[in-house]
């Protein structure tokens, strides 16, 4: 244990120092917040620092989209490079390992782009990185907009889809498909339809002698597919942050892969779309960002719960 202490302010106040050492979830709300509520922190700093404080096996989920490849960092020319990735990145996914419960998910929101005439591959080189970090790479969902941004390419079209990987500690990721049920796309005419269609009929030996069973064609409520259709965020942007996520977006994956009351972190996060949505869902969350311009917006945001 360090005997290195800093001193933090929490919405504003001075508070106690603190020894550095693993703290819980409850420690980092209370002692290292720039501002929190009563379910969840923000922290202004560097990731990599915020996660080497957190205690083993905090996160229930962790929601996260990085800075995609090619984007500029600080506006001095700088720009979050291949190397950034295999370096400091696989920096925080190792934390986020370690501080994962062993029923956690760890859902990573990411698309490389196009560099001149060819698509980056560095989105499908994150996950065997991840894999060789222990991670199980459980599944991938796409993201698809139905109104992306407008661009003028010679032989490409717009650019519509992101990808969100899922990984986990285990095979015994938990996993909550009732959380998010969407209706069934067919009307109640259409049901009745279907229920008289010969696919629906299966043949039994039946003591009436009637030979068949009617099997129903479906439920009024379903899961949902690995296919989402967000529309990408259109609301006005004060911080010009440049690559906004929908609150759509955590907010599916905090219903499916996580219960009221557990913990979710988003290491980069942004305009903290995803505390929003966890305060919405009365989950625990923690957010650190480490651009105070970005993540000033979040008391505005909350009060407004957008």
């Amino acid at each position: 244990m360090t005997t290195d202490s800093l001193l933090f302010k929490v919405n504003g106040e001075p508070q106690a120092e603190l020894p550095l050492a693993p703290r819980s979830f409850t420690e980092i709300q209370r002692h290292r917040a720039t501002f929190r509520t009563e379910l969840g922190a923000l922290v202004v700093d560097d990731c990599v620092k915020v996660l080497a404080e957190v205690a083993d096996e905090t996160f229930d989920l962790v929601i996260t989209s990085p800075p995609y490849d090619g984007q500029p960092k600080y506006g001095n020319g700088e720009k979050y490079e291949r190397d950034w990735y295999r370096d400091t990145f696989l920096k925080v996914s190792a934390e986020i390992f370690r501080t994962l419960k062993p029923r956690g998910s760890f859902v990573l929101n990411y698309r490389s782009k196009r560099h001149g005439d060819e698509r980056g591959t560095l989105q499908y080189e994150l996950i065997f990185w991840l894999r060789e970090q222990g991670f199980l790479f459980c599944e991938d969902f796409v993201w698809g907009k139905p109104s992306p941004p407008p661009g003028r390419f010679n032989r490409f079209l717009k650019d519509a889809v992101e990808y969100c990987f899922q990984f986990a500690k285990s095979p015994d990721w938990q996993f909550f498909p009732e959380q998010c049920l969407s209706r069934a796309r067919w009307d109640a005419k259409d049901r009745e339809r279907r229920k008289r269609l010969a696919h629906n009929y299966e043949r039994v030996n039946a003591p009436s002698g009637q030979g068949r069973k009617r099997v129903q064609a479906g439920p009024d409520m379903v899961r949902p597919s690995t296919l989402l259709y967000f529309e990408p965020e259109f609301s006005p942007n004060p911080t010009r942050h440049p690559a906004r996520f929908p609150i759509q977006l955590p907010s599916f994956f905090i219903k499916l892969l996580s219960r009221p009351g557990q913990v979710v972190f988003d290491p980069f996060g942004g305009t903290c779309t995803t505390a929003v949505a966890a305060e919405r869902l009365c989950r625990r969350w923690l957010v650190s960002e480490i651009d105070e311009s970005y993540a000033k917006i979040l008391p505005d945001r909350l009060k407004e719960e957008r």
